[in-house]
């Protein structure tokens, strides 16, 4: 499932493929992920930046 709150602010819940408790994050110049994984679901927040 994907929420798209703002042009610039994306969040996807999905199913993770394992029951681990984990935090990531990357970014970009233009991107920044995090991912929240935690029993058994997925939770990815997608921010862009500038244009």
């Amino acid at each position: 499932m994907t929420l798209t709150l703002t042009p610039s602010l994306t969040i996807r819940f999905r199913c993770a493929a394992d029951g681990a408790w984990r935090v990531i994050r990357t970014h970009t110049r233009r991107l920044s992920i995090v991912s929240l994984s935690f029993l058994k679901m997925e939770v990815l927040v997608f921010k862009y930046h500038g244009e």
